[in-house]
């Protein structure tokens, strides 16, 4: 298993792959999942945050769109954001200055799951040294 961290979501949908190659690799790595030759887990709240991004960008009817393409995708877990992710996430923006409330949500989720890496473009969650960072 590897946790996906909402970033990849995002690029597969936000960037042209014929020209971006993290959306490519955002594209392949969702592509693995699907196929189950990879199985990925990630948090209820990239439901919020991709949801989110795509409104923003596309409009209201990507966003919507878009999320409820999220919740279909085969072969991902979505773990809850409950409250022993929310007093991991505390334990970990207190110990890591720096990080962000939300990637400490992110990064919580992963290690509750029993992850130790953790797909995602944000170089913030290198100050994480409990948890490794691949890049798309």
């Amino acid at each position: 298993m590897v946790y996906l961290d909402s970033n990849v979501f995002v690029y597969a949908v936000t960037h042209d792959p014929a020209k971006n190659s993290k959306a490519r690799s955002a594209i392949r790595v969702l592509r693995e999942v699907e196929e189950n030759t990879v199985h990925g887990v990630t948090s209820l709240l990239t439901w919020d945050e991709i949801g989110w991004v795509v409104w923003k960008l596309k409009g209201p009817d990507a966003g919507v769109a878009t999320a409820a393409a999220f919740m279909k995708l085969r072969n991902l877990s979505l773990s809850t954001v409950n409250l022993a992710v929310m007093l991991r996430a505390q334990e970990l923006i207190e110990r890591y200055r720096g990080l962000k409330p939300r990637d400490s949500i992110h990064v919580a989720t992963a290690l509750l799951a029993g992850e130790r890496e953790i797909i995602s473009d944000d170089s913030d969650l290198d100050v994480v040294r409990v948890i490794k960072r691949v890049g798309l």
